[in-house]
């Protein structure tokens, strides 16, 4: 099977929509009659949908994903038809039609109404932290190997506001302990809990089903910055008691840069105010009467005229991921993650960050060479061609591997030969 015959087969080339999650050990993808078992690598032929160069090892998806060929010539067509016959607004079918789907990616019983598209976490921390009511003194806990996303979000507010920040440091060796470390900071004044689903810095997950029953049982707002899950696990918002949640999309689901998404429970929605608005905001308004009525749903975080160019794409990523298979996504990155830090744990003087326990550990994996600085590390991988990620936050001074669908062997072996030349130099 060729690569245009696979990606026609999946709906995306045609426009057509898929929906749920095909699964590629136990059936075949659909409209193609393939399966893992037929002679043919799935892996190889999703690899051959993205246009890294011969000889480039390409390991930062926690940074930024790289777009599907397929995508791109779909924004393209879509960028030719919207200019050719220029219309005010966007598609509020098709519009919708992506909230529903990234409603089911955050996980069951989540609802498009819930969802608001943005255009990045960055943007959807900004609207948490300026929408809630804040206000001098109240507390709000959060962890301190946080993107500078959050860190600079919540220092805005320190500044703006005079709220004050408590932090825990993220124990590594046991990751249910940072329930304890949480719960210990909590007080009276405590209003806020926010920190990263899975952190940047060293790819642990957190325990987050525990901590949101926590902020639950104390009446406190618990919100995540999802910025490194959504595409490369299954999520469960309504399981984990998660008040607010937002993400890039062009991470781990391979859209477009300049998408994203909001997530706020609907039980909550009157507590965010929105800062930004304009048009799509509103349920109704009237000057003269000074009236105006939010939209009722999660859409009054949105406003204005949106590029509905990028959106388009961010759909199109989406169903391809969503086709592939979530588990299966993540079975492939962890095995190549698993397979990555026992090769590590192997070569003299290379020290693993990332967590001890298998259920906190996901598909980025961070390690350092405290024999060697940080730059040099990252001059060595320059010069063999590969991108991966200096880790300065939490004071770690190291460097996270991330590993997605369009990631091999041959990936691997490069980067632990290149350690290892490092570590021995």
């Amino acid at each position: 099977m060729n690569r245009k015959r696979f990606v026609a087969s999946l709906g995306l080339i045609t426009g057509g929509v898929l929906s749920g999650y095909s699964n590629l050990r136990n059936g075949p993808v659909p409209g193609t009659g393939f399966t893992p078992g037929n002679g043919v690598d799935v892996w190889k032929t999703v690899r051959e949908e993205f246009s890294f160069p011969e000889g480039f090892v390409y390991l930062n998806t926690g940074g930024i994903g790289s777009v599907p060929r397929h995508v791109r010539s779909l924004v393209s067509d879509e960028w030719f038809r919207l200019e050719s016959n220029p219309t005010p607004g966007h598609d509020l079918v098709k519009w919708n039609a992506l909230k529903k789907d990234a409603a089911a990616l955050l996980g069951q019983g989540v609802e498009a109404s819930e969802i608001s598209l943005i255009s990045s976490a960055t943007e959807g921390i900004n609207i948490i932290l300026n929408g809630l009511p804040l206000q001098k003194g109240d507390e709000v806990i959060t962890s301190t190997h946080e993107h500078a996303a959050l860190n600079i979000g919540l220092l805005n507010q320190v500044k703006r506001k005079g709220i004050v920040l408590r932090t825990f440091e993220p124990d590594r060796n046991s990751g249910l302990n940072n329930v304890n470390l949480v719960e210990n900071l909590i007080n009276k004044r405590t209003r806020l809990i926010f920190f990263s689903h899975r952190m940047t810095t060293t790819g642990q997950l957190m325990p987050v089903r525990e901590i949101g029953n926590l902020a639950r049982s104390k009446g406190i707002w618990f919100a995540l910055d999802g910025a490194q899950a959504p595409g490369s696990m299954p999520i469960g918002l309504k399981d984990w008691k998660v008040d607010f949640y937002t993400f890039s999309s062009h991470k781990w689901v391979l859209a477009p840069r300049r998408t994203g998404v909001l997530y706020v429970t609907r039980e909550k929605l009157d507590d965010l105010t929105p800062v930004t608005v304009g048009a799509y905001s509103d349920n109704g308004f009237n000057l003269a009467e000074g009236k105006l009525d939010y939209n009722a749903t999660s859409q009054r975080f949105e406003y204005g005229t949106q590029n509905e160019l990028l959106f388009l794409g961010f759909h199109a990523s989406l169903r391809y991921i969503n086709t592939l298979g979530i588990s299966e996504i993540r079975e492939h990155n962890e095995h190549l993650s698993e397979l990555f830090r026992t090769g590590t744990g192997e070569i003299s003087g290379c020290e693993l960050l990332s967590p001890e326990e298998r259920e906190y550990r996901s598909s980025m994996i961070t390690f350092r060479i405290p024999s060697k600085t940080l730059s040099g590390v990252m001059d060595a991988f320059s010069k063999e061609n590969i991108h991966v990620r200096p880790v300065g936050e939490g004071g770690l001074n190291a460097v996270r591997v991330s590993f997605h669908l369009y990631n091999n062997t041959d990936d691997l072996d490069r980067i632990l030969a290149c350690i290892k030349n490092i570590s021995n130099s």
